[in-house]
C-alpha cells in the first residue's frame, strides 16, 4: 500500500516482509518448533503508535551479533570478535567528540555524516570489536576533517558491486545512515546538513544510551571455536528474538510530546486546559499520546462548527470516552449540516519525531460493531502527530467503505483497517480560537 513501493519486483517485498520484521524483532521464532508468535515490541508499537519511543526500545537492544542477521553472516560477525552495538557507540563517540571540541575551546558541537559513521565506525573491525574506543574514534574524525581525508573512493576494489561495478556512495553509506535516521526519528539526533548533532533536551535518555552495559550473550560460546555450524547458529535465533523482547521496559524512555507539540501550537489549539496538561505533564503515559489526539481533534469540531455557523453546538461537543467505559467512539459531535445530527469520531493517533505515513489502524470488536451500527453518523478520525506537520484522513462509515472496496479490513481481534491515497486526501486540521 505504501507509495513508493508501487514499482517494487513481488520479490524484494516479499523480502522485505521477512527481513523487517526480523530487524526490528515483530516476532518470536522457534524454527525447531515451527512456532511463530507475534512479540511484545510489535504489541506495544499497534498499541501506543509512539514511533519515538519505539526505536529508542529497538535502539537500546539492537546489537550485533544478533538474531535478525542470517548464520552466515553470524559467522563472519563472530569470526572477527565484534561485539557491537551501534546506538551505543554514536552516542558515546558524540559524547567525547564534544569533549574534545570544548577542550580546545571550539563552541562548535561534536557532529557525525553517515559517510564517517560507515569508515570511522561501521566498517573499521577494530571499532566495533572493541579494540578502539569511542574517545579515539571522535579524536580520529575530528583530525580526518582537518585533514580532509576523503573516504568514498569509487577505484577501491570494496565498492565493487556483484556484478563488478562501484556501488555509488549512497550505496556503501546506506547502513549507517539507516541507523542514524533511526535515532533522529527516535528523537536521540537532530540532523542539520547531512550531519547528525545529539538532540539538547534529550540528556536523560542519551546518558541512559551511553551507560548501557546490557547484552545478549547467547553467541559468546561460539567465539572460541574454530568450526561453528550454522545449524547451531540458528538455535540461538528464539533466545535472540526472547531477549529483545525481554528487553522492552516502556517506562524506560518516554516521548517528550512537547518537542512534538511547540507550545505555540498548544495556545491556539486548547479548548479547556486539557492539551496543556498533558503536554506540560511531567508524568505523561503512553496513554496521554490518545488523549492528546482527542483534544487536538476536539478543538477541530468545535472550530468546524463555528466556522460554519453552528455555534449553539460548540460547548456541546465532547469527549466521551473514560478509563471505565467506551462507547465505541471518542466524541461526540455534530454534523453541521442544516440538521441536528451528531457526529461520533473514534480518534486514532500516532505520533512521531519526523513525518511517517501509516495508514492503518485497528478497531476494536466494540467499535467496528458500533460503526455498523450508526453508519454514516460514524467517523475515524486517523491523526498523524509529528514536529513539523499534522496530518488528518477523516474515514466516514468505515464499514460501507470496506463493502465497497475503499478500504482493506481483515477480522483480527475486531478488524485491522488500511487505506491509501487513491481514495482519501487529507483534511485541513484546524485549531480552536475563541
Amino acid at each position: 500500500m505504501f507509495p513508493g513501493n508501487i514499482d517494487m519486483a513481488e520479490k524484494t517485498l516479499h523480502n522485505w516482509r521477512t527481513e523487517i520484521p526480523a530487524l526490528f524483532g515483530f516476532y518470536k521464532e522457534d524454527k525447531e518448533a515451527n512456532i511463530t508468535e507475534t512479540s511484545k515490541m510489535a504489541v506495544f508499537l499497534h498499541e501506543n503508535q509512539d514511533l519515538t519511543q519505539f526505536l529508542r526500545l529497538f535502539l537500546f537492544s539492537f546489537q550485533f551479533p544478533g538474531g535478525h542477521m542470517k548464520p552466515q553472516d553470524l559467522k563472519d560477525i563472530i569470526y572477527h570478535e565484534i561485539r557491537f552495538k551501534p546506538a551505543r557507540t554514536i552516542i558515546q563517540v558524540l559524547m567525547y567528540g564534544n569533549k574534545l571540541l570544548g577542550e580546545t575551546g571550539s563552541t562548535k558541537e561534536m557532529s557525525l555524516s553517515a559517510e564517517e559513521a560507515t569508515y570511522c565506525i561501521f566498517n573499521d573491525i577494530r571499532v566495533t570489536s572493541g579494540k578502539i574506543p569511542p574517545e579515539q574514534i571522535a579524536k580520529n574524525i575530528i583530525d580526518n576533517r582537518k585533514n580532509k581525508i576523503k573516504y568514498y573512493n569509487p577505484s577501491d576494489p570494496k565498492t565493487l558491486s556483484l556484478t563488478g561495478t562501484a556501488r555509488s556512495k549512497g550505496d556503501m553509506t546506506r547502513y549507517a545512515g539507516d541507523i542514524l535516521d533511526y535515532m533522529e526519528i527516535a528523537n536521540l539526533l537532530e540532523k542539520h546538513n547531512g550531519y547528525y548533532f545529539m538532540k539538547g533536551n534529550e540528556q536523560v535518555s542519551l546518558n541512559i544510551f551511553a551507560n548501557d552495559v546490557t547484552w545478549f550473550s547467547g553467541y559468546e560460546l561460539f567465539y572460541k571455536k574454530n568450526r561453528i555450524e550454522t545449524r547451531e547458529l540458528s538455535k540461538i535465533e528464539p533466545l535472540w528474538f526472547e531477549y529483545v523482547n525481554n528487553s522492552m521496559k516502556p517506562n524506560l524512555f518516554k516521548t517528550d510530546i512537547r518537542s512534538i507539540i511547540a507550545q505555540s501550537e498548544v495556545i491556539d489549539v486548547v479548548f479547556d486546559d486539557r492539551i496543556k496538561d498533558i503536554v506540560s505533564s511531567d508524568d505523561r503515559t503512553t496513554k496521554d499520546i490518545g488523549n492528546l489526539g482527542e483534544a487536538i481533534v476536539c478543538g477541530h469540531e468545535k472550530m468546524r462548527l463555528k466556522i460554519n455557523g453552528y455555534d449553539e453546538f460548540v460547548k456541546l461537543v465532547q469527549i466521551v470516552d473514560s478509563p471505565t467505559y467506551h462507547p465505541g467512539f471518542d466524541i461526540d459531535s455534530f454534523e453541521a449540516d442544516g440538521t441536528e445530527d451528531h457526529r461520533y469520531i473514534e480518534v486514532k493517533t500516532t505520533i512521531s519525531k519526523q513525518r511517517i505515513q501509516m495508514y492503518g489502524f485497528h478497531m476494536s470488536p466494540n467499535e467496528w460493531r458500533v460503526a455498523s451500527t450508526i453508519k454514516e453518523h460514524y467517523c475515524v478520525y486517523r491523526l498523524m502527530l509529528s514536529e513539523k506537520e499534522k496530518i488528518l484522513f477523516i474515514l466516514r462509515n468505515p464499514v460501507a467503505l470496506y463493502k465497497s472496496d475503499k478500504i482493506e479490513a481483515e477480522p483480527r481481534d475486531g478488524m485491522e483497517i488500511t487505506f491509501s491515497t487513491e481514495h482519501f486526501e487529507p483534511t485541513e486540521l484546524l485549531s480552536w480560537k475563541r
